[in-house]
């Protein structure tokens, strides 16, 4: 294993290495939790500002990677890139992986334009691992594996841009064995389908509008080695409208709605603590303008919850961005909402979460009160960077803890759970990129975060300090070299601190021929332990090597 590791890390360089010394700690949170699942989306590096953005009123419909062992990890060429030697562009992409702890990393595409108004996307991939892995309580045999599928059609009428789609993904996997009376099964599965259908206007003048409808289903079963299984139906609708007033894009107002239904089945809705359908609607009317160099939006985010904690709020929605000459941007944004603790925000956290029909509670909406940042951005030839900080008010927001006490002791299992409190969060973040044409990019950033909470012992799982280096190398035609180092430091809590995350990930991929290549890549080449989720600790180093292929 050791020769495996220094191999790569000899093939693609050597990165700087810090360590620092932790407590490890188990929080043990005896607290009233719930179960959920999200996707949690990165925000844009400047705000959009200029009001006529078709900012999706549903749900982007995608399913979770974090739980996945390579996902990051694939920069896969564009097949229509046409290459030396290559006549036609390939609509196809497919590849293969392998690698230690049973690493699997298969996937096959497919994009083509049938006509000029008719384009058909499909994907299917599998990957996954299995290993043995060092426990809270003892070691144990860790399996993670997951298949996808999706189909998605796009077809262009003369004034509207019409999409559908449909996605599948299972998950297998198992809880850790807590090392006494365990008698249920280990084999547990979650699985998430559903389908969508939106359009966007086509039109040139000052009228616009786009829409979009989806349902989602999202079950677990065996979370407590029982039979039964749990779900959670979504269906949701919204669109945006907008009016360019001047029809120069210099002031425009609209408007977005959306709503999302939330059904659950009878062994959520008849457990100890019931779990209620409900809506949850937004409304959000806005208006931008650009006066010389100045791009304001300012709007409004009203949201209403029937059930479920059920209230009427409201949140800013405020933008505004100065641009001085073609090197300097400053910009400032106050903003909240409301983030639903659906399934698959919860799954998207952790994937070890529990659901226990005598002590779960069904987890309220995250509403974030208020969300103000400012920042400056610098652009200069080959260099960009920006600069950031900011502060948040959150109510019930959402917090992994590591939950094993009396009552999970009848399974037998160890579970990342959630709980909720009120948060503050002041922050300040400094990123800078490097391009030189292509054949290298650098990019960095780095993020402090100062958190308060009255349940101190719940912020465990939040970071204070993190930093990421990413780089992008091209020496020769055909090799691609990447290197990624991320470092965690987590927030103190009155039971200590957990471990420092410290993870330096490599790969290499070259292309033999236009339609052929191979890659070797390696994960936490440091081999460092850090708690990936609230009480699963992360796999050591590892490695894959695979093949890729156009057709």
């Amino acid at each position: 294993m050791r020769r495996f590791i220094f191999s790569i890390a000899v093939l693609l360089s050597c990165t700087a290495y810090a360590q620092t010394d932790t407590l490890r700690a188990v929080v043990n949170v005896h607290n009233e939790y719930n179960p959920v699942h999200i996707k949690v989306n990165k925000k844009s590096f400047v705000p959009t500002t200029t009001g006529n953005e078709t900012r999706k009123s549903s749900p982007s419909y995608e399913f979770t990677r974090e739980a996945m062992p390579f996902g990051r990890f694939v920069s896969e060429r564009s097949t229509k890139e046409l290459l030396k030697g290559q006549e036609k562009p390939y609509y196809g992409y497919a590849r293969a992986g392998y690698g230690t702890d049973n690493g699997l990393d298969l996937k096959a595409a497919y994009r083509r334009d049938i006509t000029a108004k008719d384009n058909i996307n499909a994907v299917a991939s599998v990957d996954g691992y299995k290993s043995e892995l060092d426990g809270v309580f003892n070691e144990w045999e860790s399996r993670m594996y997951r298949s996808m599928a999706s189909l998605g059609y796009t077809h262009l009428f003369d004034y509207l841009k019409l999409s559908a789609g449909a996605d599948f993904c299972n998950r297998v996997f198992n809880y850790q064995n807590a090392g006494f009376m365990q008698s249920m099964t280990d084999k547990q599965n979650s699985m998430s389908y559903g389908a969508h259908v939106g359009g966007e206007s086509m039109l040139t003048g000052a009228f616009g509008y786009d829409f979009n409808a989806a349902f989602t289903h999202n079950s677990r079963k065996y979370t407590t080695g029982e039979e039964n299984s749990i779900y959670e139906n979504r269906i949701s609708a919204g669109g945006n409208v907008w009016y360019d007033i001047n029809s120069g894009g210099v002031s425009k107002v609209g408007m977005l709605a959306s709503a999302n239904f939330f059904l659950y089945n009878n062994t959520l809705r008849n457990a100890a603590h019931p779990y209620d359908n409900y809506c949850s609607i937004d409304i959000d009317p806005y208006i931008g303008f650009i006066v010389k160099d100045w791009k304001v939006r300012i709007g409004t985010r009203m949201n209403i919850v029937t059930a479920n904690g059920a209230a009427f709020a409201i949140a800013p929605d405020i933008v505004v961005e100065k641009e001085l000459g073609n090197v300097v941007s400053l910009y400032a944004k106050a903003t909240g909402g409301r983030t639903d603790n659906s399934f698959a925000r919860m799954e998207s956290i952790t994937p070890y979460w529990n659901f226990d029909a005598e002590n779960s509670i069904q987890l309220k909406p995250t509403y974030k009160v208020f969300d103000a940042t400012a920042g400056t951005r610098v652009t200069f030839g080959a260099v960009s960077a920006d600069f950031e900080a900011g502060y948040a008010y959150t109510k019930d927001d959402l917090l992994q803890c590591f939950n094993h006490d009396d009552r999970y002791s009848k399974i037998g299992f160890v579970c990342s759970n959630f709980a909720q409190d009120d948060t503050h969060n002041a922050h300040a973040t400094l990123r800078a990129g490097y391009d030189l044409g292509g054949w290298m990019k650098i990019a960095a950033d780095a993020r402090y975060d100062y958190w308060k909470c009255d349940s101190k012992e719940l912020l465990m799982m939040k970071p204070q300090v993190t930093c990421n280096i990413n780089t992008e190398f091209k020496p020769v035609k055909g090799l691609t070299l990447n290197a990624d180092y991320n470092f965690t430091y987590f927030a103190k809590t009155p039971n200590g601190r957990i471990s420092n995350k410290s993870e330096l990930s490599m790969k290499a991929s070259y292309d033999i021929f236009p339609w052929l290549g191979v890659y070797i890549q390696g994960e936490n080449l440091l081999g460092d332990r850090y708690f990936e989720y609230a009480g699963y600790e992360s796999r050591g180093a590892r490695g894959l090597f695979g093949v890729t292929a156009n057709f």
